[in-house]
């Protein structure tokens, strides 16, 4: 064997070792993973074992988490949930949400405070228990009554025993600090306070900075607490100007030193305005005042009566670039906005609402961002609301007081109109229908909300501190809104296209009537027939019925009343929903008055509970369809509580129309007493082999 062989035996050798060494390490990582996975699972599976040996003396309760056990052994469910609080106390919340959604959205206020009312009292679940304690807390406070803060208190006591979320502690304390303002406590306001920033460890959040100012009732200790908020998002200090029979906040002030750049990009800023002449100037005065000054001011006169006119052409005299445009009749915001959208030059385009204070760098703050990423389209800034006397409302919020502005949104002008166009020309509500259009043709992802801190200060007036407004917003949506919402959500998925012109000759979607922007305080709104059901459930009898009235050329506006049941869905149904086209089949909305010829009650059970967000109705007729009998016992169905909550509803005589021949033998048979108090008509609505109902062309005139 030669020297040059044996050298290369050597290496071959070594280089086969090595390898054989580096498997052999792979090969012991492997057996270390499956022999501490195999550890994690015996960890999981003597677990589990010892849940269900504790649990086996366990009733209900007990049993249904034993059956829930392979789940957590298998990880498809988190084992936090049996053991943390924080777990316990959110599905305890979340399992209230479907009572939320019938106490507010739906009105179903006494039957929902009922419900909420016996699980605090009966409720053997603590976190249940607490939970409900405080919805029931919520709903009192946000009457900002000082009945409401004396029913309040005491729930949050309950919802704050042994609570260690720091977060649920702060917004408890901040709920028991409004309350002792509201009944003149301050001193005790203040002390709950205090001790939330000595838990903070020095991450101190800012709504109890704001919490705290909202106890001062001096000015400039007012001032300096929100001050301090401003500070935390790196943003320049609120002054007063001057002392004298003006509100603070028709004296706010900042300043800000101009920004020292070349060839800063324009902004285009729309002040739809109507009857502003004391808002404007606060407005004004805080635009003119940006620190970005290459802007373009645009206010758009909706025919207001008062002075608004005259104080926007002042300030045009000392800047130039604000510029006034006029709508042609009163028409709402959304239309003044595309009146001036239509003029507008800048690159970038937001809004500011005529009586909305802008901080000196709000426009800044949100173009730099634009300029920062190409890719976003659009992003908003957050506000607060305040009153005259800068006290900050939380507006349903829980325990909050900074949220996002929709109206301070800002976006690329040529890209969004190319795509998306002008805003749906409604008087309210049309910020989140716009914003959803520009999700869906750019994503999600390209418009953002941004964490700026308060930028804005919007005008909350005393009026409108408990949403006085049958068509204001509350924290929640109800009436035109909601139905708004639920429309433009149902059209946003059926359209082809998300582009809205600035002439709208026929629109994409109804929307009820208190939103049309031509329509007239004044006018009375007719239809021929009222039909009042509960629309969430399909049923072909209403779907038949309403084909065949629009057949017949009648108008019918549909009255969404409820049942009261807990596991029905959110939305009108799909099929009742393609039907409204808002010409022969509209929806009626709360904050109406409705006149009919006809007004016809499908299903007598939606009358079993009141409902506070439904129309007003003057009608010459009423027709009730009795499509289901209760039983005697039936606690949840009262025929003649019912009966009383029609007439009181209807205000004229009611006759009673049996489905069909089945629901008269089952009346007959189940409600003979309650006959004696309604009438009964001799004929059923559906006549024995016949599916059409009666000749109604005798009581529609």
């Amino acid at each position: 064997m030669t020297k040059d062989t044996d050298n290369y035996n050597q290496n071959l050798l070594h280089s086969r070792l090595k390898q054989m060494e580096q498997e052999l390490h792979v090969l012991k990582s492997k057996n270390k993973l499956v022999e501490g996975q195999l550890a994690a699972y015996r960890r999981e599976f003597y677990l589990a074992r010892n849940i269900i040996e504790q649990l086996s003396n366990m009733k209900n309760g007990g049993i249904v988490v034993a059956k829930a056990i392979p789940a957590y052994a298998l990880r498809r469910r988190n084992f936090k949930k049996i053991y943390s609080k924080s777990y316990k106390l959110k599905d305890a919340r979340n399992s209230l949400k479907k009572y939320k959604q019938y106490l507010y959205d739906l009105g179903f206020e006494s039957r929902a405070l009922k419900d909420l009312y016996r699980l605090y009292m009966y409720e053997s679940n603590v976190y249940l228990k607490k939970a409900a304690a405080w919805e029931l807390a919520m709903w009192y406070s946000n009457k900002q009554t000082v009945d409401g803060a004396k029913e309040a208190l005491p729930y949050l006591e309950v919802a704050s025993q042994n609570e260690t979320n720091l977060d649920i502690l702060r917004q408890i304390a901040i709920q028991k600090a409004e309350a002792h303002r509201m009944l003149g406590h301050q001193d005790k306001g203040l002390r709950i306070l205090k001790q939330v920033l000595i838990n903070s460890n020095n991450n101190i959040h800012t709504d109890v900075l704001l919490a705290i100012a909202n106890l001062c009732s001096n000015e400039n200790d007012r001032l300096f607490w929100i001050n301090e908020v401003m500070k935390v998002y790196d943003l320049d200090p609120i002054t007063l100007s001057g002392i004298g029979e003006k509100s603070l906040y028709h004296r706010l002030h900042s300043y800000h030193t101009p920004i020292q750049e070349n060839k800063l990009p324009k902004v285009t800023i729309i002040i739809p305005a109507y009857n502003s002449e004391l808002g404007i100037q606060v407005t004004l005065h805080s635009l003119v005042n940006q620190s970005w000054e290459n802007l373009e001011i645009i206010v758009v006169n909706d025919c207001s009566t008062d002075n608004t006119v005259e104080e926007v052409k002042k300030w045009m005299k000392i800047d130039e670039r604000i510029s006034l445009l006029s709508t042609a009749a009163n028409s709402g915001p959304y239309v003044a906005r595309n009146i001036a959208l239509r003029e507008a030059t800048g690159e970038f385009v937001t809004i500011n609402d005529a009586d909305d204070w802008a901080h000196p760098q709000k426009i800044e703050k949100q173009v730099r961002h634009l300029l920062s990423d190409e890719s976003v389209i659009a992003n908003s800034s957050k506000h607060i609301r305040v009153t005259e006397d800068l006290l900050i409302h939380r507006r349903g919020q829980e325990g909050k007081y900074i949220f996002s502005n929709m109206s301070s949104i800002m976006f690329r002008r040529t890209k969004v109109m190319k795509k998306v166009g002008y805003w749906d020309p409604v008087r309210f509500a049309g910020d989140s229908e716009y914003k959803k259009r520009l999700i869906r043709v750019f994503g999600e992802e390209k418009i953002v909300d941004l964490n700026t801190g308060p930028l804005g200060l919007s005008l909350q007036s005393e009026g409108s501190l408990t949403g006085g407004s049958v068509y204001g917003y509350s924290g929640f949506m109800k009436g035109a809104r909601k139905e708004y919402a639920e429309a433009h959500q149902y059209a946003h998925a059926h359209m082809n296209t998300y582009y809205l012109p600035y002439n709208i000759e026929e629109r994409f979607f109804p929307v009820p009537s208190p939103m049309k922007p031509n329509r007239s305080k004044d006018a009375k709104h007719m239809v021929d027939i009222a039909f009042v059901a509960d629309f969430r459930i399909l049923d072909t009898f209403i779907c038949n019925q309403l084909e065949q009235f629009k057949e017949q050329g009648y108008k019918v506006g549909l009255i969404q009343m409820g049942k009261y049941d807990l596991g029905l869905k959110k939305l009108i149904h799909t099929n009742y929903r393609e039907m409204i086209d808002g010409i022969h089949v509209e929806m009626l909305v709360y904050g109406e008055k409705v006149y009919s010829d006809l007004t016809i009650v499908y299903n007598p059970l939606v009358f079993q509970e009141r409902q506070s967000y439904v129309p007003e109705i003057s009608t010459k007729v009423t027709r009730v369809i009795v499509n289901e009998v209760p039983n005697n016992k039936d606690s949840n169905y009262n025929l003649r509580k019912c009966a009383q909550q029609i007439q009181r509803y209807t205000k004229c005589k009611t006759k009673w129309m049996p489905l069909n021949q089945k629901v008269r033998e089952q009346l007959s048979e189940k409600q003979a007493t309650v006959l004696r108090y309604i009438q009964l008509s001799h004929e059923n609505w559906k006549l024995e082999n016949n599916c059409k109902c009666p000749n109604i062309s005798d009581w529609v005139l």
